[in-house]
Formats: structure tokens, C-alpha cells, sequence
């Protein structure tokens, strides 16, 4: 790979670590990888080392899926690369399809959030993934996996790419780094009035046209013998004159 990381020197860590291949790949079959630093360039070398450490050298090479038709056990989708050839509707039906496809192990779906056009792929995405490997930074990365059980985790790790591998040790979110991600996770809120094609808003005359009217509940209340509720029966209504429930003694 052409990035490389300082390696960690707590021996501890190191007898530890894990390797990410190992903790996102068995059991799963869509895998959403949400790189915020840059490893897009190398996805196919990253995914190769991957399917390497986890079936060996005999592994078939992962194709790189250009128009949704892919035909090999382990796929991978750039998703920048695929919007701007297919409708996200077609993306979605692509990867559900893929699901149910026995003849296909794994199917790894690359996303570079800034890359994209439309912004609701990358949470429908990782709704629909089996596994969410997100690279927050240089050093970090986190790792939700979607238990065939029904049971969801989500924990944090510290990693590094000595001699070529991913190596993982789980840690703890500083408060920094929690304060950080917030910062750049979190939009301003939208405003409303701008998510559709009617008007939600009023002019100045309009909300005091609006203040002024009275409802006809609210003429009710100024009543002396208070509000009531007046029904005109249709001709076609049952009414009983009788009690249905004086049988029950209430």
C-alpha cells in the first residue's frame, strides 16, 4: 500500500492486536467501508490483503463491479464511481440482489462521503450492510457489525498496517475525539421550509388574519351553557332509542 502509519510501541498492544479481516469478514456479506482518509486509490489492494488473510493465496482476485453486472464471489462497488452511472435505485437493488446471490461471499461497498452526489446513499448504504468499517483517522477506525442473531456492535479501535495488514486493538473514545466527531458528523439542523415545494411559512398579514379567527370550538366556550356536541343523524343511521348497556347496571 502506498500509506503508511507509525507503528505502536506498547508491546501489550501489540500481543493483542487482531486482525480487521478477521473481525469484518466471516459470516458477513455486505461490507460498507466509510474512508475519511483517503484510502480510496488503494481500495482494491486494501480488499486483496483482506481476502488473502482470510481465504489465502488461492483466493480469486475481487472485481471491481463498473455497471452493477459483477459475476465474482467478492465484488467491490466504488460508490462515487457508480452513482454517476446508475440511479441509486438501481445501486440499492443491486446490493439486495447480492444478498440473496449464494454464489457471492462478499461485496464491498466504498464510500468517500464528499465524493458523493447524492448524500442519503451513504446512510442507506450502511443500513443495508452487514458490516460498517469506518477509518475516522490516521489511527482509528470504527467497527459496527450486524450479528446474523439480530444483535448489533459497535466499538473503536486503534489500528495500524504493519508489513501490509491491518492490525486492530480495541480502545476507549477519548473525550476528545468524541468532541471532534461530533463537530463534523452533526449538520445544522435543515430548515423546514425548504424540504418542500408547498409554503409552511406566513407573511406578517397573514399571521394576524390567522390570530384573529375564531374556531368554532372556541365560540362554543363563550357560551353560558358551555360547548356541546350536536349530531344530525343521517337518514340512513340505526338509532335506538333504548339504552344498549342498561342491562349492566351502571
Amino acid at each position: 500500500m502506498s500509506v503508511t502509519f507509525s507503528r505502536r510501541s506498547n508491546t501489550t498492544q501489540h500481543n493483542r492486536a487482531e486482525l480487521l479481516s478477521s473481525k469484518a469478514l466471516p459470516q458477513q456479506k455486505i461490507i460498507a467501508i466509510t474512508d475519511k482518509i483517503g484510502f480510496e486509490p488503494n481500495a482494491s489492494t486494501v480488499i486483496g490483503s483482506w481476502l488473502k488473510e482470510q481465504y489465502g493465496d488461492n483466493a480469486c482476485p475481487v472485481e471491481l463491479v463498473q455497471h452493477l453486472n459483477g459475476s465474482s464471489k467478492f465484488q467491490l462497488i466504488i460508490l462515487s464511481n457508480t452513482e454517476r452511472r446508475c440511479e441509486p435505485s438501481q445501486i440499492f437493488k443491486y446490493i439486495a440482489q447480492c444478498k440473496k446471490n449464494s454464489n457471492i461471499e462478499h461485496v464491498f461497498v466504498w464510500i468517500v462521503e464528499q465524493k458523493l452526489q447524492e448524500m442519503f446513499l451513504l446512510p442507506y448504504v450502511e443500513h443495508m450492510a452487514d458490516t460498517v468499517v469506518t477509518f475516522e483517522d490516521r489511527t482509528h477506525l470504527s467497527l459496527l457489525i450486524k450479528k446474523p442473531t439480530g444483535g448489533v456492535t459497535n466499538k473503536y479501535y486503534e489500528f495500524d498496517t504493519l508489513k501490509g495488514s491491518f492490525t486492530i486493538v480495541e480502545v476507549k473514545r477519548s473525550f476528545s475525539t468524541k468532541q471532534s466527531t461530533r463537530a463534523m458528523g452533526v449538520d445544522p439542523p435543515p430548515n423546514p421550509a425548504t424540504l418542500g415545494t408547498f409554503k409552511i411559512d406566513l407573511k406578517d398579514e397573514e399571521v394576524v388574519a390567522k390570530n384573529a379567527l375564531t374556531l368554532p370550538f372556541e365560540f362554543f366556550k363563550t357560551l353560558p351553557e358551555g360547548g356541546k356536541i350536536l349530531y344530525h343523524p343521517d337518514a340512513e343511521d340505526d338509532l335506538d332509542e333504548e339504552d344498549p348497556d342498561d342491562d349492566l347496571l351502571i
